[in-house]
């Protein structure tokens, strides 16, 4: 069986969910363990602590802080023991700063170019490492990881309690940088999953191009490049609109998609698009107050079309 970076990937993916659990819902029954959300609490004891304390006792301590524990697990569960420890630069850890070392160590440390199945890194304010996670794509200036001990909210989060996905800014102050396992190659794979998304990108900006066109009257050049020609020809598009220009409506709900705020795409510029659009300006755009509308021509346009 090969060590190829999917394996982990997609383990730690089904994981998405889990919520640690309280001390007096492990006393009563301790198969809460095993559930995603039943038992749920604060004291940092999760099914990850419990198998690696028992595979690891002295360097896996139970219930301890657990976002490197969850990272340790995934790679176990992908690949065996021998095979995870040897991933992982040499051996399992429940400290992130040790972790990342031994990373160093290996030369396999790197702090840009992520790529899918790296551990990503975090550090506090103070510049110390305190927190880790897999990264599980990078597209569009972002790495989208899921993580161990986090939550929901924006940014990184330490201790949060929960398995979330979460996506960064390439150049997020935060990130300390990332350890690289050495999975076995897969022939094929990185130039194809480029062309797929080339392909993909391409296609969805013919499709605004072409609305742009009949619904605007662009006379654009339908290319598939989202140049400054199509910046110029982007209207104002809110919830006034509604569906009164369905074509441009759903050529911009699938570019959302496309950057993993899912809509419908139904040219009815609604609610759940609103939302939608509130979610990207305030997470891509930077914007702290998003007021759901693109704008003509101005930076929630720019971003979406890679343009900034």
């Amino acid at each position: 069986m090969s060590n190829t970076a999917d394996k982990v990937i997609n383990i730690a993916l089904a994981e998405e969910g889990y919520l640690e659990k309280s001390e007096s819902a492990v006393q009563d029954n301790d198969q809460v363990l095993d559930s995603k959300e039943e038992g749920a609490g604060s004291d940092n004891y999760t099914k990850y602590g419990r198998d690696m304390h028992e595979l690891f006792p002295k360097v896996m301590p139970f219930p301890s802080a657990w976002c490197d524990c969850f990272t340790d697990w995934c790679f176990y569960k992908a690949y065996g023991v021998a095979n995870a420890k040897a991933l992982l630069a040499g051996d399992f850890c429940a400290l992130t700063r040790n972790s990342a070392q031994l990373y160093k160590n290996k030369n396999a440390w790197f702090t840009s170019n992520p790529q899918p199945g790296d551990q990503i890194f975090f550090k506090n304010s103070d510049g110390k490492i305190c927190h880790t996670g897999l990264v599980y794509k990078v597209a569009n200036g972002y790495v989208y990881t899921i993580e161990g001990n986090t939550s929901s909210a924006a940014g990184m989060v330490a201790n949060g309690g929960c398995v979330r996905k979460k996506s960064y800014s390439l150049s997020y102050q935060y990130i300390a940088g990332y350890g690289r396992p050495k999975y076995d190659a897969s022939p094929d794979a990185p130039d194809t999953m480029i062309t797929e998304e080339k392909n993909e990108w391409q296609n969805l900006v013919v499709d605004l191009q072409k609305a742009l066109n009949a619904e605007y009257d662009a006379n654009l050049t339908v290319s598939g490049i989202a140049d400054e020609s199509t910046l110029l020809a982007t209207p104002t598009l809110n919830t006034r609109v509604r569906s009164t220009k369905p074509k441009t409506v759903t050529a911009l709900q699938n570019l959302l998609t496309y950057w993993d705020y899912k809509c419908l795409p139904d040219g009815d510029f609604y609610t759940a698009t609103e939302k939608m659009v509130k979610s990207f300006q305030r997470e891509k755009v930077g914007l702290p107050n998003p007021d759901g509308e693109f704008t003509a021509q101005r930076n929630s346009w720019k971003v979406l079309l890679k343009l900034k």
